[in-house]
């Protein structure tokens, strides 16, 4: 026999899906505009020919979705979790912007309850993942920009009100890269997963600390995932330690697993590999692109997203794409290169004839802006 507070502790998959399926509820309805078609930014699907499917098509996988994951909260079982994952794919097909870092490792994860039926290797894939969410987003941190986009000027300046810093206070900056880095390697080793667990929930707290409305009340569509990632640190580490010896006896979806998330994100380090796919979360140096327009039409619609105090391009004001896409869908543009030529050409088939420009501006303490064209 087994005593109530055993059959508590025990790891249980289908309390991991629940909590997933919660978090990934509430993440989609905040950010409810990437979704759907109702808005004034474009769609980015993956090939030309799903371009001009109707509104109805997004609203429909929309609807299934959450109302897949309405009902994962009472019956999580695999058959409801593969119709959330066709929707999902089905959707994100239509427009990359939806490809978001929660997305990915949401998918990932209900897919591993899905198709990998020994629980034990669930959780092994599971895993694998959180681990390496904390170690390539350390990665993606240990660089200079970094230490001037988030460290300087969003934790410094903006959150703590510290403006007179030093090389010392800005070198010190790089701890945190470094201490996120271990932590996702020590949740692999059994001695120290209970070092890197306090650490990240520290974290996660501090996070949600400086993002939230008691402080910086910004980019509400990721504290959900703030919250739910220390529950997951619990659940899956806590009492569980990573058995290596798995890796003998692994499926293939497991496998892919694997490779998806410690083999690929090296791959972004050279450009192959998409920065949200790699765990590339506030890491600084990302490029943002600009426009300046002369047309009215395009002023007048895009007045609140103009940005009149960004003197580094060559005309006021300016049309951020990164604050047009974070206020009207709450989520951030896809940052990649084609995402971003789609966004140039969208722009000029809506504003034909207009002498627009488009800037690429890279922040860093030495920052870059470049004039780019839609590609053909």
């Amino acid at each position: 026999m087994t005593s109530p507070g055993s059959a508590v502790s025990k790891y249980d998959p289908k309390l991991v899906v629940k909590l997933v399926a919660l978090t990934w509820l509430i993440t989609k309805l905040i950010c409810y505009k990437l979704w759907l078609t109702d808005r004034l930014f474009p769609l980015i699907p993956v090939h030309s020919s799903l371009a001009d499917l109707p509104a109805s098509v997004h609203i429909t996988l929309f609807i299934i979705s959450l109302g897949s994951l309405l009902l994962l909260l009472l019956f999580p079982n695999r058959k409801l979790v593969v119709l959330l994952l066709a929707a999902e794919l089905l959707s994100c097909m239509l427009d990359q912007d939806r490809w978001q870092p929660w997305e990915y490792q949401f998918m990932f994860m209900m897919a591993a309850f899905a198709f990998i039926k020994d629980e034990k290797e669930t959780r092994f894939s599971w895993q694998l993942i959180l681990a390496g969410i904390y170690f390539f987003s350390g990665v993606s941190k240990f660089n200079s920009a970094f230490i001037h986009d988030v460290w300087q000027n969003l934790i410094l300046h903006r959150w703590l009100g510290i403006y007179h810093t030093n090389v010392l206070i800005l070198r010190t900056g790089y701890a945190l890269p470094l201490i996120e880095m271990a932590a996702g390697i020590f949740l692999l080793i059994n001695r120290t997963r209970r070092l890197a667990i306090p650490a990240l929930v520290l974290m996660h707290l501090l996070i949600l600390v400086m993002l939230g409305p008691a402080g910086l009340n910004m980019n509400a569509v990721v504290w959900p995932w703030n919250v739910l990632m220390p529950v997951l640190l619990y659940v899956l580490f806590f009492r569980e330690a990573f058995q290596y010896s798995y890796f003998f006896s692994l499926k293939l979806f497991a496998w892919i697993v694997f490779v998806c998330w410690w083999i690929l994100p090296w791959f972004q380090q050279a450009g192959y590999w998409d920065k949200y796919l790699s765990s590339v979360l506030y890491s600084g140096g990302v490029d943002q692109l600009y426009i300046c327009t002369g047309n009215e039409l395009a002023k007048k619609e895009m007045a609140e997203y103009m940005d009149k105090e960004f003197k580094v391009i060559p005309c006021s004001p300016v049309l951020s794409v990164y604050k047009w896409g974070n206020k009207e869908m709450h989520t951030v543009p896809y940052p990649e290169k084609r995402v971003y030529n789609a966004i140039m050409k969208a722009w000029k088939k809506k504003y034909p004839g207009s002498n627009d420009r488009f800037y690429i501006y890279r922040s860093g303490f030495a920052y870059s802006v470049k004039e780019v064209f839609p590609a053909p």
